[in-house]
């Protein structure tokens, strides 16, 4: 197993945020960024409009 650990901050005092996950050892580094990625953007709530 490789256990990972990445952390966020989303600029403001406060949002600092630390995520880990364990992985198979055959996953790619690639793998491991979209796991990791998806896992920071599942904690921003976040919208656009046009106008």
């Amino acid at each position: 197993m490789i256990k990972v650990k990445a952390e966020a901050n989303y600029g403001f005092a406060g949002t600092n945020m630390t995520f880990e996950e364990e992985f198979g050892d055959d996953v790619t580094d690639e793998e491991i960024e979209e796991a990791m990625r998806d896992m920071v953007m599942e904690q921003v709530n976040w919208s656009w409009e046009k106008e």
